[in-house]
């Protein structure tokens, strides 16, 4: 049959690979959910209009989180950052954002009219990735024209930002946070994880399939009633969401509420697997990362000559994949459907693996370029561009988004200027294997002068 996407999958499904990657089902899902594939009808739901069964879901999701409103939605925690950004601004205001943001916060940003202003994190020299630690404080001083703030918490890495004294110093001048939360919609599973940010934040965002056991697309807002409204949220919803959603995929989001809600003990089970497991791990030499999400493992390679992405590559040479790998890390995702054979199959390779390395003195550490000044993305996105080499480009504004994918944290940002620091990374980046997205070869396109 010529149907080269589906072959594909196929072949991909009959390998039976061991997955530490999302979706937090790991192909264990209710498969009779492709038979609940309607549209609206007389009979059926209405995502949109909140029927009764749709705002009863809702309701549900509300309760469990703890948050005033809850949507679910059917495309993912972008349509759920277009939404936060759309309520919470209008064009031609300041957003200041974490400079872990997801791109797709740039991205809207482009289209809205949303001006940026980059809060720069601490970069951890031993993991190469950005610390817990955001300091807003000296740009809400320090900028009066910000109009909202965006954090992302947890990030990739499973570290997470003090939401709770953000929350505080944002509301002291009045503004609103946002929290992209994709990867925590799980937290309120166990004491044992952090605590979730619904409580402080006004808009928080969470992926369902990342971690929980939904189709990939389901995703969680959640609102906090008083700067932001909750009608506005709704209308901003039904503005990005799709005019078609999916069935499958919100009555997957509903039943990964009900199961999120009565899997504590599963939760907790796991935990303990991954503690263990990390423990295992060290036991090799290898270093963990102390996160706050235990169910985020990020091993880290520095003492053997080996990268990330190869580390990456040779595990799924062995059928099991990894949720992403970076210079000298990988990333698992593990959530309760994993089992303890999981862990011993990986392990097992990871051993192997190591032992044909060998010891390495020196270890390498990329730092992300800092983001200066004020940042316009609309007016650098619609300008007349041209392509030119990377190298040719310093102090050039670019017109496109240069990130490294995953975990998608932008190294140049739409409407940025070009420093010799952003090309030196990003040679840096791609020559040591990393996937850069937003240039063409090692072309890049920058504003007509």
């Amino acid at each position: 049959m010529e149907t080269p996407l589906y072959n594909k999958l196929l072949k991909y499904h009959n390998e039976n690979r061991i997955s530490f990657s999302m979706p937090g089902h790991k192909g264990k899902i209710d498969k009779s959910l492709i038979d609940l594939d309607v549209t609206e009808l007389f009979k059926t739901a209405d995502l949109h209009n909140e029927s009764d069964e749709v705002r009863n879901a809702n309701m549900l999701l509300k309760k469990l989180y703890g948050s005033d409103f809850s949507f679910i939605l059917s495309s993912g925690s972008t349509t759920a950052i277009q939404a936060m950004l759309a309520s919470a601004l209008s064009p031609g205001q300041t957003l200041l954002a974490s400079s872990d943001c997801h791109m797709s916060v740039i991205n809207a940003c482009m289209v809205m009219g949303i001006n940026l202003r980059i809060c720069d994190k601490v970069i951890d020299n031993e993991f190469s990735i950005p610390s817990r630690h955001t300091d807003i404080v000296k740009y809400l001083d320090k900028f009066p024209d910000i109009s909202a703030v965006l954090i992302t918490s947890p990030n990739y890495y499973g570290l997470c930002a003090d939401i709770k004294q953000i929350a505080k110093e944002c509301h002291k001048h009045n503004l609103p946070l946002l929290v992209d939360e994709a990867h925590g919609a799980h937290f309120i599973a166990s004491s044992m994880f952090p605590k979730s940010s619904i409580k402080y934040a006004d808009l928080v965002c969470h992926s369902a399939h990342k971690t929980l056991n939904a189709l990939t697309g389901a995703a969680y807002l959640h609102v906090r009633e008083g700067l932001i409204s909750h009608k506005r949220v709704r209308q901003c919803i039904n503005i990005f969401e799709s005019s078609s959603p999916s069935y499958p995929i919100a009555a997957s989001a509903d039943v990964a509420r009900y199961e999120l809600e009565n899997s504590k003990n599963d939760w907790d089970t796991t935990i303990d697997r991954c503690i263990e497991f990390s423990n295992k791990i060290r036991s090799l030499g290898l270093n963990v990362l102390d996160n706050d999400d235990r169910t985020r493992i990020v091993i880290n390679f520095n003492g053997f000559n080996i990268k990330g992405y190869d580390i990456d590559t040779l595990l799924s040479d062995n059928k099991i994949d990894v949720e992403m790998s970076d210079f000298k890390n990988i990333v698992l995702i593990v959530t309760p459907k994993n089992t303890q054979s999981d862990f011993d199959g990986l392990f097992e390779v990871l051993k192997k693996i190591i032992s044909d390395c060998k010891i390495e003195t020196e270890s390498v550490c990329f730092n992300v370029p800092p983001h200066n000044d004020i940042i316009r993305p609309q007016k650098a996105f619609w300008g007349k561009s041209t392509s030119v080499a990377i190298t040719d480009s310093v102090n050039k504004t670019s017109s496109s988004t240069v990130t490294a994918y995953p975990p998608g944290t932008p190294l140049i940002i739409t409407g940025e200027k070009i420093t010799e620091e952003h090309i030196t990374t990003i040679l840096n980046l791609k020559k040591n294997g990393a996937k850069i997205t937003g240039m063409n070869n090692e072309e890049i396109e920058i504003i007509s002068e």
